[in-house]
């Protein structure tokens, strides 16, 4: 039985703190403060130059980044982001990395998709869709396993952090689900969950319709994401969904985790890692029949 070994982490949040006055213009200078008097004391990234080579140790080879790689969406911010991933791709490993809210965090950034300028929009050259124009991008793992990604962010307003599954991207999305051969399984990972359970201003608009494509195409195994910095693991198969994800904030300084996935045709088993004696160790497993 082959067994694919995977890495899922988020909201890496890099940070770099910004004195242009033209800040003052958008909605920067308010995730800057946000990380300058808040985030700042909770969030270490020392941790993350232990990932590459423990990725290498446990024989991972493939890692999703399920956003939020920047803070408030700066240059520098992806600079540093995009510096982290090219030591991971170092250690031979392939990493998929898709935007959260934050990497859309100013009307810019989200005009110009700077995003893009710095990760790839499409993850294979033959394929049909790209996260930039299709909201989507997906590629095979092995003869059973796919990844498909959504960029479901966008900018919005101060004190807003939501997102939107879009009609342009629900289209795409069951197109490339109903086209997939019998036995194919998808690991389909978004920044925010589908569930309406977050106030409205954190939530993803038109979770309801991504929820309805879940149930109604049981090919999606297992759904990553991110965005609420809760680490959280959720067999749901009984409710005809997939097994939920959530990594949690790799980096936040006492509740940090992130998931490693083994994983075969029949069987994931999930191994939960924190931040524990100056070291990433196992401090939960679960095992779900697939």
């Amino acid at each position: 039985m082959s067994l694919l070994k995977l890495a899922h982490i988020s909201d890496l949040h890099f940070s770099n703190w910004d004195w242009n006055p033209a800040q003052f213009f958008s909605k920067r200078w308010l995730g800057n403060l946000n990380f300058l008097f808040g985030r700042r004391r909770i969030f270490s990234y020392e941790r993350l130059a232990f990932l590459p080579a423990l990725y290498k140790e446990q024989g991972i080879t493939h890692v999703i980044v399920t956003g939020d790689l920047t803070t408030t969406s700066a240059p520098a911010e992806f600079q540093k982001a995009r510096e982290f991933i090219q030591s991971l791709e170092a250690q031979g490993l392939q990493v998929f990395c898709i935007p959260g809210n934050h990497d859309q965090y100013t009307r810019k950034a989200y005009e110009q998709q700077l995003f893009y300028n710095y990760f790839p929009q499409q993850w294979n050259e033959s394929s049909s869709y790209n996260l930039k124009d299709h909201g989507m991008s997906a590629q095979k793992l092995s003869d059973k396993w796919w990844f498909v990604g959504l960029d479901t962010a966008l900018a919005t307003s101060w004190f807003f952090s939501s997102g939107y599954f879009s009609e342009k991207t629900e289209k795409h999305l069951i197109e490339f689900l109903s086209k997939l051969p019998t036995g194919e399984q998808v690991i389909l990972f978004n920044h925010f969950p589908f569930f309406q359970h977050e106030t409205p201003r954190k939530r993803l608009q038109r979770g309801d319709a991504l929820r309805k494509i879940l149930e109604q195409f049981p090919q999606v195994k297992i759904y990553c994401h991110g965005h609420t910095h809760r680490q959280c693991l959720a067999d749901l198969k009984a409710s005809q969904l997939p097994i939920i994800l959530d990594s949690g904030s790799i980096v936040h300084r006492d509740k940090g985790t992130w998931h490693q996935l083994n994983l075969s045709s029949e069987k994931l088993v999930t191994d939960v890692f924190t931040w524990k004696d100056e070291k990433w160790q196992t401090t939960h497993q679960e095992s779900y029949d697939l």
